[in-house]
């Protein structure tokens, strides 16, 4: 399905150092930014789903994230990662995966494993190819579940979240225990707390010679790391937010510069040029040998992305691995 809520809008990624203080704005004007695919929404604490029928009940599985003896390393494989997503049924019985092709059915039983919700995993069992049927809306939502061309898979020993986006994986070839642990930010601060925010924000400020107008915490990832939304000034047409990862030493950017023609659809349709936390839910962060590996979703007015970053020599890039979600009224 061709998305097209996303505005076109130059690709920049950036990465600094704290001591860095480049003037570099990371508006690059002469490319387009692909957008970082369709899909879930996942809340874990960077901000809840507007669209989801959450099912409050879910039982994750597994482990917390994260927690495994101490000298023990596990890394997930960027060059093994799975293209396969899908989103589960209103009560989380069940998940589809859409976007594929038919004919895939002798592999798809390989995949045993969903991740989603900051990190959550459920096993999962696959059923079936499910045809489309005319009935279908056109929505990649619980609503319209039965009425989608897809793969079906239970979950079993439990259920997931209601209408939610979940990554499918094999066990085999993604390590669960590399996942780390997202924590929600603290609703409070202390005044010590406010004051280092105040610190990192010049600092960002700086390194971009722009002014930040907001800044807000997205999550708390593993032990030491932080990532972060901020919006910056607008330069006469010229557009700026970052998605940026703290890392206690550096700071790593995913720059999403913009020119806007107006002020009604900048980044995507209908955002009225404004960027906030709850369009960035998290579904899972996990380490890898280049470093630490996200994935986000990216929420709009119809619908949703889904989309890694991944750290690799001090940058966050983007990978092409992506999903979408069209879920418009």
């Amino acid at each position: 399905m061709d998305f097209g809520d996303l505005a076109h809008i130059p690709a920049g990624i950036t990465a600094h150092r704290l001591s860095d203080k480049s003037d570099d704005s990371g508006v690059q004007k002469d490319q387009n930014i692909k957008p970082p695919a369709e899909t879930q929404s996942v809340d874990n604490g960077a901000g809840a789903d507007a669209n989801s029928d959450t099912n409050t009940n879910a039982i994750a599985e597994t482990n917390t994230p994260g927690e495994h003896p101490e000298g023990e390393q596990h890394l997930a494989d960027i060059d093994k990662l799975s293209t396969l997503f899908g989103f589960t049924n209103s009560d989380g019985s069940q998940i589809i995966v859409t976007g594929q092709n038919a004919g895939l059915d002798t592999s798809m039983p390989d995949y045993g494993k969903i991740i989603g919700e900051g990190g959550k995993t459920y096993s999962v069992k696959f059923v079936k190819w499910q045809k489309g049927s005319e009935q279908s809306n056109g929505r990649d939502t619980a609503n319209n579940f039965a009425h989608l061309e897809g793969y079906i898979f239970d979950v079993i020993n439990g259920k997931a979240a209601g209408n939610e986006t979940y990554y499918v994986v094999n066990e085999q070839d993604f390590d669960l225990k590399s996942l780390i642990k997202i924590s929600s930010p603290e609703q409070t601060m202390t005044d010590k707390e406010l004051e280092t925010e105040e610190t990192l924000k010049d600092n960002i400020s700086l390194m971009k010679d722009r002014g930040v107008t907001d800044m807000w915490s997205l999550a708390d990832i593993g032990s030491d790391q932080k990532l972060y939304l901020v919006k910056f000034e607008n330069k006469d047409k010229d557009r700026l937010f970052s998605i940026v990862l703290f890392t206690g030493d550096d700071f790593l950017f995913q720059d999403y510069p913009a020119i806007a023609e107006d002020d009604y659809s900048v980044w995507r349709v209908d955002d009225g040029g404004e960027v906030s936390p709850d369009m960035f839910p998290l579904l899972f962060a996990a380490e890898t040998r280049q470093g630490l590996l996200l994935g986000l979703s990216w929420w709009g007015s119809e619908g949703l992305n889904t989309f890694f970053l991944a750290e690799n020599e001090g940058n966050l890039e983007e990978l092409e691995i992506s999903y979408g979600r069209y879920t418009a009224p």
